[in-house]
């Protein structure tokens, strides 16, 4: 069994309960302990567009990213990728297409799904560097929804580029191995850092793609600095793989998260607030200073 750290749902309503009280994410919290609300007036506003875009510059490397092996991943893999297009799937190692049938009201219903491997995640601190590890990589269905999107809406072929997302560290659950034990070799694998399972801190579980998958992922923390390197990292590249590790200070990661031209895993959304909530309470740091 994992150790989990005791949570907040008994105090958590929809009506009638705290937040309509007037109780607010620090009060139930604890000042350092959660960042306050933003003060949604303030935000900037976000032209809302369904076509995804590039960096307009051409700038891949801003809010402070630095590849942490060097520059060169990103353009190497562009020249190695050809022609993407969409084709009926015929069978799969990985996802398969399914139907669940279930009855609500007495009547039958169905839902198409996809069945698909629960996985792990980890949230990277490098210490020396006082940021986030961030993994970048070509994801062929993020390139193809941008394409669909991009038919839909009468206009050419978007860059290759767009096909870019940015994650955190994860792999599927394969291995008759513990969470800790699978995780501990993604951070090897992809990030190229030694870690040892019973450093992995387990932070949540959540459900990816309620809609159409319904897999579970278990996100785990670590720490990290150069004396743990073994390796380049990278991932598997004969199985299609090139993952370029970046460093995203945390200082200047605010506006990548409301950058939609880089386009972000949920994980990695959720993982970067919490990692920018946790450092700013151990250096006490003020609340409008960490979201």
């Amino acid at each position: 069994m994992l150790a989990r750290p005791i949570g907040v749902s008994s105090g958590l309503r929809v009506l009638g309960g705290l937040y309509q009280q007037g109780a607010s994410p620090a009060t139930l919290f604890g000042a350092h302990h959660c960042p306050r609300m933003p003060h949604w007036t303030s935000m900037k506003t976000q032209a809302a567009t369904s076509t995804i875009q590039a960096p307009a510059d051409g700038n891949f490397y801003k809010y402070g990213l630095k590849p942490v092996l060097g520059k060169g991943i990103m353009d190497a893999t562009l020249k190695r990728l050809g022609k993407v297009e969409l084709k009926a799937m015929e069978s799969s190692n990985f996802v398969k297409p399914q139907s669940v049938m279930y009855e609500l009201d007495g009547k039958q219903r169905r839902w198409d799904m996809i069945s698909s491997h629960s996985s792990v995640a980890v949230i990277i601190y490098h210490t020396e560097r006082d940021a986030l590890l961030v993994v970048r990589q070509f994801r062929p269905p993020a390139y193809a929804s941008a394409m669909k999107q991009h038919e839909a809406e009468g206009l050419p072929a978007p860059p290759l580029t767009v096909g870019f997302t940015y994650e955190l560290c994860a792999g599927i659950i394969d291995k008759n191995k513990s969470l800790q034990q699978i995780a501990a070799e993604e951070v090897k694998e992809e990030c190229g850092y030694e870690v040892s399972p019973d450093k992995l801190q387990w932070v949540t579980q959540y459900v990816s793609a309620v809609g159409t998958s319904g897999s579970r992922s278990d996100m785990f923390y670590v720490e990290v600095d150069e004396s743990m390197r073994v390796n380049q990292g990278g991932g598997l590249e004969d199985t299609g793989e090139r993952i370029e590790v970046l460093a995203l200070p945390l200082d200047e990661s605010k506006g990548f998260t409301e950058d939609p031209n880089y386009p972000k895993s949920a994980g990695l959304l959720f993982g970067l607030m919490w990692l920018r909530a946790r450092i700013g309470a151990q250096k006490a740091l003020p609340a409008s200073s960490i979201v």
